[in-house]
């Protein structure tokens, strides 16, 4: 039997949710039988470039919306989907942009056109985003008509990227390698070493990327406000982002600099998290994050907006919901949490969040030509 080769679009292969999520299904699944190439909109060297190689993808740059103008750019889709006819199976992850994606794939013959929805609404925002909004809008509409397979990660991620069609839409859960993941008390210590932090010290951490959506700003000021009733504590931030030098300067500016690190991209998070204490994830919106996920899975407990699905707690008893519009809040939970860490393995399983069963459901969509 040949290989299946399924192209994937991304605007990068960089270390996001999304992003992360592809490539723990790519380590997990039978690469004798699938593998996996990407289309992307990103020309410097990648987070995950180097592994794809790796592994057998391949991986083509095509410039997207943002750098020429929409007819060019479907020419240019139309174009590279008739000259690869070996692909069977297009997976778009561009949120709106899916539907031009599965539009120009559907006219030059592929026969899998699949949409994922990874959000539960669109990032950019002002006077300057009207436009796009509104193009943005005519794209959306053009998701159903093409697509052959409606995914999404959430009951949000599907009703605001499909509309009234949502119902139609398979979810698929945001699946981790969960054995990495399980607490152990080891690497907790080394980690904490490592960090230069005292086995006492109370440690916030965060993971995301610095944008809009994982609001950064509020975060410090949740960390400022908790200060003031326990001065031993530290805020572990992981990830980069356009905001990160504006959030940089907040933290300087509010004199917080000894007690906030910016850690970059890792990618140990799964022994990174074992180091904090609590999990905070205060974003304006979200599909269903994939962090909050290995969170659980490091025995972490997690406060986190209300603005995200309660799909999002796993039942281990470690999640909280918590409003974004008062900090004061925020700083009073973290201060009554007091949970031992303990290991949550089976229980992501049995909530089937471990990557070999979602690595199995999409083999099945995959093969399913």
């Amino acid at each position: 039997m040949s290989v299946v080769r399924v192209l994937h679009v991304f605007h990068s292969m960089n270390c996001g949710g999304a992003e992360t999520l592809i490539m723990n299904v790519y380590r997990n699944l039978d690469r004798s039988k699938i593998q996996f190439d990407f289309l992307v909109n990103y020309f410097d060297d990648m987070f995950y470039e180097k592994e794809i190689e790796k592994l057998g993808g391949k991986i083509y740059r095509m410039k997207f919306l943002t750098q020429v103008t929409p007819p060019i750019y479907e020419r240019q889709l139309y174009r590279f989907f008739k000259s690869h006819p070996e692909y069977k199976t297009v997976h778009s992850h561009l949120e709106t942009t899916t539907g031009i994606i599965l539009k120009q794939a559907k006219k030059a013959g592929v026969p899998k056109r699949i949409a994922h929805s990874h959000n539960s609404r669109f990032t950019r925002e002002g006077i300057l985003a009207v436009a796009e909004n509104i193009y943005k809008s005519y794209c959306r509409k053009k998701i159903a008509p093409n697509a052959t397979e409606l995914l999404s990660c959430s009951d949000k991620a599907s009703k605001w990227l499909y509309g009234d069609k949502s119902a139609q839409a398979t979810i698929i859960k945001n699946g981790i390698e969960s054995e990495k993941y399980a607490y152990d008390e080891a690497v907790r210590i080394r980690v904490r070493q490592q960090l230069g932090i005292d086995n006492n010290t109370k440690v916030l951490g965060h993971v995301g990327r610095f944008n809009d959506q994982k609001n950064h700003q509020f975060l410090i000021d949740i960390f400022e406000q908790y200060r003031k009733h326990d001065d031993n504590c530290v805020l572990i931030l992981v990830g980069e982002g356009d905001l990160k030098q504006a959030i940089k300067q907040k933290v300087k500016s509010k004199g917080l600099e000894s007690s906030v690190e910016f850690l970059g991209l890792r990618s140990d998070v799964n022994e990174v998290l074992q180091g904090f204490d609590i999990f905070l994830l205060p974003s304006l919106f979200e599909g269903l994050p994939l962090v909050i996920v290995e969170a659980q899975a490091s025995g972490l407990p997690c406060l986190t907006a209300d603005t995200i699905s309660p799909l999002s707690d796993l039942g281990c008893g470690l999640v909280e919901f918590l409003p974004i519009d008062n900090v004061d809040t925020w700083a009073k939970k973290i201060t009554s949490i007091h949970k031992e860490r303990k290991v949550t393995t089976e229980q992501i399983k049995k909530a089937g969040y471990d990557i070999i069963s979602t690595a199995k459901i999409l083999e099945k969509i995959y093969f399913d030509v």
